[in-house]
């Protein structure tokens, strides 16, 4: 039984990936006014909003991002990012990649890959 429960456990985390959608998408009319709030030289830090915990909100030009996570101490950060003015490209260079996948409205997920 604990073997089975520990197999469930171990799937739910990783079929979460970008974390739990329905918990976001719930938490959006909140995150949209975290969003409009957030000004560019707010500190970066970890906040919960609605029903999801982030690591890290910050606003970076036109776009705030609410990071879920990172493969790895502070390698490829993954998480949503509010973009009312345009939609994300995805774009690389030779330091970053960066990809989005649109949610709803102006959200979008976004993983970046260094």
């Amino acid at each position: 039984m604990r073997k089975a429960l520990a197999c469930v456990a171990l799937v739910s985390l990783a079929s979460c990936g970008h974390g739990d959608d329905q918990l976001v998408v719930r938490s959006l009319t909140a995150m949209e006014r975290v969003a409009r709030a957030t000004g560019p030289d707010d500190a970066v830090r970890p906040r919960k909003v609605g029903e999801v915990g982030f690591q890290a909100v910050f606003r970076k030009d036109d776009r705030v991002y609410f990071q879920v996570g990172e493969h790895g101490p502070g390698v490829d950060p993954y998480g949503y990012v509010w973009s009312p003015d345009r939609a994300p490209v995805d774009d690389s260079n030779p330091s970053v990649a960066s990809s989005f996948k649109h949610l709803r409205g102006h959200w979008y997920r976004w993983r970046d890959s260094y």
